[in-house]
């Protein structure tokens, strides 16, 4: 019958092979306080009375370390004994530190007692139930002593009564031998035998007397061994009981530590979807601050470009203007003589008389339309001073730069004052991003060429010298990094 269930198990097995397998020993006697299942949940997984084994078994039929099973690969487990009892495979008893193969369906026990017999059996690993939990230190030192108390107290019962009844046979067996050498005796005299009759009877009756006294020595022998049996029952029970309570309020414990995590997980799903939601209104706002940006530089181009198109529409009139003035001045009969324009008079009516002599050598007279054009590039040039100017180095901007604040700076100045505070020079702003402003430095460039050479070198200038010294700062840092 069993190598007819282990080919069953076998087989069972063998259907399951997509799955993994964890071994588990499943208690055949259903009596006792011992585990009813062990969940082998190791591939070196140690049973025995001791509180550091994996499994603990609070009996003193076990030994404090009484086996090792051991996975040595493939699902091939093994046993190996290493009580002062015993450990049976198959009714078979283990040499002592030997170890043994063990199949599937194999019956193992710890002990002679048949209490601790347990079936070795694999299932799949998602059928185990989850182990339960260990009882506490304290508990477990408590049940160990009270156990020992209740078996050392019975022992000592059983050996006081067993050493009066050894006692009593001792003395019995002496009152019979001397009863068979009186007899011996009696047998060989012929003479008077009255003082060895009176010694036999005396010696008999101590016999009956004798055997009476062991007879109810035996007697008291049976019944304490009964009561003792009796109390040993009631007490594995109440020990029984004992650990039920400790098993359920284990388990409560267990419970309250499932609804623990439970609301810690929820906690958590909670703040990380406020998380999410107010990194989301962040990047919602630092968009909408992004589109704003971009819309205040358009519009900031659109002006630019009108106030452009004005100037250079003021411009042309001014020239328009410089050239009518010259036309007129010059008329179609001016004759150059020493440097003076004369102007003839046809059919000159008599009582005509010059008003004022013009002299076109003078630059009152000839520059005139110049002057109002300097005075419009003043003008520019002072608008260009006051608003397109970097509140850093005081200069036109190069490569301006405009900041999360929307303040305005030339690229090297913001990246040099970057380096030692991360806020605005301007409003103190903290800085989070800054954005290259292609209109205003295309805006400049325009305007410079229609300013005079001297600006125009001393922008040339200022570039160079920013080359140079964003150059020096690369030619160092290689030379930090090299070193």
């Amino acid at each position: 019958m069993m190598e007819g269930s282990k080919v069953e198990k076998r087989g069972t097995l063998d259907d399951s092979d997509a799955k993994p397998l964890e071994p588990i020993l499943v208690r055949l006697d259903e009596r006792g306080c011992a585990a009813h299942y062990i969940f082998i949940d190791k591939n070196e997984f140690k049973i025995g009375r001791a509180r550091d084994n994996d499994e603990i078994i609070l009996d003193t039929m076990i030994s404090r370390r009484h086996c090792l099973l051991r996975c040595e690969g493939n699902d091939e487990w093994t046993i190996k004994d290493s009580s002062s009892s015993a450990t049976f495979v198959n009714d078979i008893p283990l040499t002592f530190g030997i170890t043994q193969r063990i199949s599937d369906g194999d019956i193992i026990q710890f002990s002679t007692c048949d209490q601790f017999k347990y079936r070795f059996t694999l299932v799949a690993k998602e059928e185990c139930k989850t182990k339960k939990p260990r009882l506490d230190e304290q508990i477990l030192d408590n049940v160990l002593t009270e156990q020992k108390t209740f078996a050392e107290s019975q022992e000592c019962q059983k050996r006081v009564l067993k050493d009066k009844l050894q006692t009593k046979q001792k003395e019995q067996d002496i009152l019979k031998q001397q009863l068979e050498e009186l007899l011996k005796q009696q047998g060989v005299t012929r003479e008077d035998t009255d003082d060895l009759k009176k010694q036999i009877t005396m010696l008999e009756g101590k016999i009956e007397s004798g055997n009476l006294q062991e007879k109810h020595l035996h007697k008291m022998y049976a019944e304490m061994l009964e009561k003792l049996e009796s109390e040993r029952v009631e007490f594995e029970k109440r020990l029984n009981d004992e650990k039920q309570k400790w098993q359920e309020a284990l388990n409560v414990s267990k419970q309250e530590k499932e609804t623990l995590e439970i609301k810690m997980r929820e906690q958590m799903e909670k703040w990380r979807e406020e998380q999410q939601a107010e990194w989301k209104s962040v990047m919602e706002t630092i968009v909408k601050e992004e589109k704003n940006i971009q819309a205040q530089l358009l519009n900031e181009k659109t002006v630019l470009e009108e106030k452009l198109k004005e100037t250079e529409k003021a411009l042309k009139e001014q020239e328009a203007k410089a050239e009518t003035i010259q036309s007129n001045v010059a008329g179609p009969s001016v004759t150059n003589t020493d440097s003076c324009i004369f102007l003839e008079l046809l059919n000159d009516p008599s009582g005509i008389r010059i008003l004022d002599t013009i002299d076109l050598t003078l630059p009152t007279q000839i520059d005139v339309g110049t002057e109002e054009k300097e005075s419009i590039m003043d003008k520019v040039t002072d608008i260009m001073d006051e608003q397109l100017t970097c509140s850093v180095c005081s200069e036109l901007f190069v490569k301006a730069t405009t900041l999360s604040c929307m303040h305005t700076f030339c690229q090297h100045c913001i990246r040099l004052w970057s380096k030692k505070k991360r806020e605005c020079p301007v409003c103190r702003a903290s800085v989070t991003h800054m954005n290259r402003s292609l209109v205003l430095d295309n805006f400049i460039e325009s305007m410079l060429e229609n300013l005079p050479a001297k600006l125009k070198q001393r922008r040339k200038e200022l570039i160079e010298e920013r080359k140079d010294c964003q150059f020096e700062i690369h030619l160092i840092g290689a030379i930090k990094l090299t070193r």
